[in-house]
Order: structure tokens, then sequence, then C-alpha cells
């Protein structure tokens, strides 16, 4: 099927190779696993095969009739439309396949990866095992003759993993050739032959059998995992009333749409290691940010000593200086650290997650590898120095070495005294924990109304009711702006929703069109009044617009009292008040209101189009709406690739920003500030933004390029 040949990659600007002088061919029908410590090159190795980078030299020769399909290691870069359904289908489309035979894939393949039930769902309200289930499914529905995974099953519960590793057993017995990057252990045995990288090289080449007998090699891929409990904890023998450094009471947390957890009740004891497990999108992460104070509009309680601090999930959010010793020291700065003392805790905080701050001080942030940026996302967070650590998924797509390396790191921080709470989705992590809370139990209230009180009677004096940051309604009203780009769930039945996709178009069009172009102020008036019934007759809560016209309303003026200031005098203008060089007419007066009245039914109209029309209407409409320009051989799908582009673009964004703003917030930055100090607080947020914005935009390329759209 294909063969390297001495083939040798170096990143641009890197004088060392990634990939060193790599041979090996594949046949098809093979079931090959990729393993190595992170950044031995399985990723840089994996892309080639896919075509997305050449050789700098060597040769790769693959057979012409052979489709390879690539699943990125990060789930929400290969993510390219805003509904689940229309994000599967983007592949097939590419390929020109019939309708029919598009839509029994994407039926096909979603079930396969268990998200059938979230068809009809937005994308970027999926949980990050959910996006991975969800880019495997679009890869798959290419149905590629080559299928290339990487760390496809990193985000899933044992369940998800046990359901998708099966089928990927079912697809290679079908005849279909599977190279699969991974770091554990019983998912490479189940190949039948091991690619082992090192350094660039490519070190072992064999059966998975021949693999496990070089025990040599073997242990260095996939070291045991021996952390000891805690000798400091008390047995369950002895009385002594264990001191409580978290107390949890009756906590509910619900999106507008849906309930995530109600009443939860629960304590966690100082020093020592709690492991949360549970299926992949329960809402651990929303627990997590709820006891760190991200979430305002979370109800019940937290107590603790201080307050909690948080390390998400997903680490380059949590990453935003250029080098590395100054992006952990940024919290402890916040916290009025300086001098010695600053430089003390950070290369403490470094040395704690295995990377000395002689070697990586000065290293570019954004330029380590994934394990490296996952172990300095938690070091900026152990600089913190709280009593209370919350660490979301923090073995995530690490290799076995590093995954040890940072439960020793979490081993230690309870050792100390410190109180740490890790969610896993591995049971060997949860295992090692001195305990273990599972979230079937948790959300059912196996706790009884005795135990609940013997826990309000363990809080001692010191713990405080730690409140939301001040300023946590940013985060919400984050989420609420990417909420208003779509549709809601589920669109009320009205006169305008059950309008076919072109129609809503047309009308939408109408309406905004003559609201811009019409001059007499009685018939702006009018396209106002249009705009309003619009907004009637399609059950849209008529608050929202008018709150967005409020919000906009000093733009308004403001433009508009430029145009009246800038307005020269016409003959036969009413000056009705005058002040030097200035002067206010009737004319001026009509040219404020008509500003105004076309703003609002343009206001009105865009909002009510986007709330009764979802994304995959605002895609079909708009290829209706272009489809005699496509009989003259105008390229129409780009246009309309770009409407989807922009509709799954600003969610992504606004969904970064959230990440970088929670991790700022956790980190001490504009936790309380207000009014020009909150305006000069969220400055630095852009450079990170931008940064993500570009990184952004070219993932979105490659995850284009892997449905091989042209």
């Amino acid at each position: 099927m294909l063969s390297l040949n001495h083939v040798s990659y170096s990143f641009p600007q890197s004088h060392e190779n990634a990939l060193e002088d790599i041979s090996f061919s594949v046949k098809a029908g093979e079931y090959i696993a990729l393993v190595g410590t992170n950044g031995s090159g399985k990723t840089t190795l994996s892309r080639l095969l896919a075509g997305f980078i050449k050789p700098d030299s060597g040769s790769l020769c693959m057979d012409a009739d052979v489709l390879p399909g690539i699943v990125f290691q990060q789930p929400k870069e290969q993510i390219v439309a805003g509904v689940v359904e229309r994000d599967t289908a983007f592949g097939p489309q590419n390929l020109s396949l019939p309708k029919s035979e598009i839509e029994l894939r994407t039926i096909e393949c979603l079930s396969v990866v268990g998200m059938a039930d979230r068809a009809s769902s937005r994308t970027f309200e999926l949980s990050l095992g959910q996006t991975q289930r969800l880019a495997f499914s679009g890869i798959l529905a290419l149905f590629p003759d080559l299928l290339i995974l990487d760390e496809v099953t990193a985000m899933l519960d044992p369940r998800a993993r046990k359901e998708l590793v099966e089928f990927i057993d079912q697809w290679n017995t079908r005849g279909h050739t599977i190279i699969h990057v991974t770091h554990d252990e019983d998912e490479v045995l189940r190949a039948h032959r091991v690619l082992v990288m090192d350094m660039g090289k490519l070190v072992f080449d064999g059966s998975s059998r021949d693999f496990k007998k070089d025990t040599g090699l073997f242990e260095n891929v996939f070291p045991s995992l021996e952390i000891a409990k805690n000798k400091n904890q008390e047995t369950e023998n002895n009385e002594t009333v264990k001191e409580t450094a978290l107390c949890a009471e009756g906590l509910s947390f619900s999106y507008p749409d849906r309930e995530i957890f109600s009443d939860l009740n629960f304590t966690l004891e100082k020093g020592s290691l709690v492991a949360l497990t549970g299926p992949s999108g329960c809402g651990k992460s929303t627990l997590l940010e709820c006891l760190a104070g991200l979430h305002d509009d979370m109800k019940g309680n937290v107590f603790s000593k201080t307050r909690p601090v948080l390390s998400l999930q997903e680490s380059d959010a949590a990453l935003f200086a250029s080098c590395a010793a100054d992006d952990v020291a940024f919290g402890p700065e916040n916290q009025g650290l300086k001098g010695k003392a600053l430089l003390s805790r950070v290369k403490e905080s470094m040395k704690l997650v295995q990377l000395p701050f002689n070697d990586f001080a000065d290293r570019n942030t954004f330029g380590l590898s994934g394990g490296e940026k996952r172990k300095l996302s938690l070091a900026g967070i152990i600089a913190l120095e709280s009593d209370v650590y919350l660490f979301d998924e923090p073995t995530s797509a690490l290799d076995a070495a590093s995954r040890n390396a940072v439960l020793s790191t979490l081993r230690s921080l309870a050792d100390s005294g410190k109180t740490v709470f890790f969610s896993t989705h591995r049971m060997e992590e949860a295992e090692i924990a001195d305990r273990e809370i599972k979230w079937e139990s948790l959300i059912h209230h196996e706790n009884t109304s005795e135990e609940i009180a013997e826990q309000s009677e363990k809080k001692s004096e010191e713990l405080k009711e730690q409140k939301p940051f001040e300023n946590a309604a940013m985060i919400r009203k984050l989420a609420a702006v990417s909420a208003s780009l779509m549709a809601p769930a589920k669109v009320p039945a009205s006169p305008v929703s059950i309008l076919p996709p072109l129609a809503k178009w047309l009308l939408f069009l109408a309406i905004a069109i003559a609201s811009s172009v019409v001059q007499e102020i009685w018939l702006c008036g009018l396209m106002f009044a249009v705009s309003v019934l619009y907004v009637l007759l399609a059950r849209y809560p008529l608050k929202k617009p008018l709150y967005a016209l409020w919000k906009l309303l000093p733009w308004i003026l403001v433009f508009a009292l430029l145009g009246i200031v800038l307005l020269p005098l016409s003959e036969g203008d009413r000056i009705l008040w005058s002040w030097k060089i200035f002067a206010l007419t009737d004319t001026k007066i009509f040219l404020l209101a008509r500003a105004f009245l076309r703003a609002a039914s343009l206001i009105f109209s865009m909002g009510t189009f986007l709330f009764t029309t979802g994304e995959r209407e605002i895609m079909d409409g708009i290829s209706m709406l272009l489809y005699p320009l496509s009989l003259v051989k105008i390229p129409v799908r780009y246009a309309v690739l770009v409407v989807g582009i922009i509709f799954r673009f600003l969610p992504l964004l606004l969904d970064e920003m959230c990440g970088i703003v929670k991790t700022q917030m956790v980190r001490g930055s504009f936790g309380k500030a207000k009014g020009l100090s909150k305006i000069k607080k969220l400055l630095p947020l852009f450079v990170p933004l931008m940064l993500q914005t570009f990184r952004k935009a070219e993932q979105l390329s490659d995850a284009l390029t892997a449905r091989y759209f042209k």
C-alpha cells in the first residue's frame, strides 16, 4: 500500500530532525500500533503519512487509489461544522457521493461512535470526550483505505473507549488498514504489528508479541505505575476525626436547556488524594469549575480555608506567556510575590512537574511538546500555593512515563498536606488515590441525611464560604454570546419557523435590505414595525432584541451624532438650535431618527433570523439562494463554506477566549477588577487570543484538507 525509504523531516527554522532516516512499508489490511514517548515524532510521522507534510529527504510512495484519513490528536481541531450531523456529512459531500449515501454514512458513523442521539446538537456545546467521538465519526464517514488514528481514545471514559476499540478491531477485519497512535498498553497489544519511535527514529518494527518479549524496550515505553498511597492517611479503624479541607453543600448547576447536577453534598479531607470518575460529558469538568468559583449562577455553598485552584483539561488554553518560567510566575506575581521568593516558587513548581528550571525557563511556551505543555500548565497552578488543588484530566494524552510523573506530583502535593481532587477516566489512576468518588453515586445522593448532618459538623471554624469570583459573569456572558450566534436547541413552533430554508432567507433579506435602503422617515418607521411583527410571529422573546439594542445604543448614537456634526447645512434647512459653528436642523433630526430606526430594524430582523434558523437551514437556504449562479459554473460552494466556517469559527474563538479568561481568573487576574482596572486587565487577553486565532485558522485549514475539501 505504501512505503517510506530513508525519510527525514525537520520543522521550518529547526536545526534538529523531527523524523530521521525512517524506512518501513505497510501492506493492505494491516493493523499497526505506533508508540513512543511524547515528542518522539509519532504525530509528525502520522501527518506525513496523511499527506500534510512532505519529506525533506528520502521518499514516500503510496498507491494511487489509496484514500487516507487521519483523526487528529486534538479533537476540536478537526470539527468544521456547527452541527453534529453536518460535521460528519462534510467529508462524504466533498467526495461528491449521492445524497442518499451521504445520509446513510452519517447515520451509520454517528451510531458507531455513540453520537446518534446528539445529531442535531451544536458542536461547541459538546464535552471534550464527545468532540473526540465526533472527530472520529467525521473521518470514518470517508470510508478511508488507510485510517490513521492519533490518540482517539485519550478523552473517552472506559465504556466509550472499549466500544471504540472494538469497532477499530471490526473495521480492520473488513480489510481496512489501520495505524493507531496510542499510549495505552492494551490497545498496542491488540495490533498485529508495532512501530516504536524514539527521538525521531524508528527503533522497533515487529509483532506485538515480540514487542512485549523485549522487556527493556517494553518497560521503557510502558513503565509500571508504582505510587504508594499516602502513609499519613489514618486507617479506617482509627477513630481520629480527619480534618475537612473542602465541604460542598447542596451544589446544583444547570444550563438554559438542561440540568447538569443537583443537590450534591461531599467533603474532601486534608492531605488526601481523591479521584473523580464518571462517563464523558456527565458534568465532572463543570463541577470542578463550580468548586473553583468560575460559575456565578451555581447554587449551593463551597467551604474551604482558601479558594480552590483549578487546572483546566485543555492545556493550550491555560498557557499564555511566551516563556515557560513567565507563565508559571503569572499567578504568584498576582498574589504579590516578588524577587527571590517568586523565583524560588517558580523553580520549586517546575521541579515538581519534572521541568527543570535551568532547562525550560527560557523555552518558548508554544514550542513545547504536548506532554511538556500539560506539565507546564500544572506548574502554573501548583505555584499558587493553595490548600485545595483541582485537576481536570491531568494525565490526558500523556505517555505512560509522563502519566506516572504527573501522578507522582499529585501524590507529593497530598503528602505535603495539600488536598488534591482530580478527574480521570483511567481506573488504575483512581486505584492509587486515597479515595474514589464515582459520579453515579454522587448524583444519586447515596449519602444519608445523617451523613450530611455529620458532614456539616466536620466543618471547622477555619473553613470560609468561597463565593464565585466577582467577575465570573464574564464567562457566562461569553457563553451566551456563543449561543446567540445559533438557533436554540428547540426552536418554538411559529409561522416563521415552519417556513422552508429558502423562504426564511428571502424573508430576512427582504426586511433587512428594505430597512437599509428606504429614505423617508415614515417608511423607516414602517419597516421597524415590520421587523417587530417579524419578531412576534417568530415567537422570539422581545426582551432579547431590545436588550441588544440597548447595549448597542451608545454606538448608534455616536455614529449618528458624527453624521449630524459633519453634515453641512442645505438650502431650506430649518435651524432649531445653534452654537458657534454647530447647528441642529430639522434635516439632521430626521437623519438621527432614521439611523436609529434602521439599526433597530436590522438588530430585530437579524436576531429573529438566527433564532428561527438552524445552521443546517442556513447552509441549505444559501445553497438554494445561489443555485442560479451554479448553473453558469460559478463555484457557489465556496460561498456556502465561508458562511459555515463563520458560524463554526466565531463560537470556537469565543470558547478559546472563555478558556483563557477562566485560567487568568484562577491565577488571580481581574477576579475583582472593575471599571478602568478591569479594562486594563482585559487588554493582555488579546495577545494570546490573537495567537490562538492564527493557530485555529491553520488548524481549520488542516481539518478541511483532511476532509478532502478542494
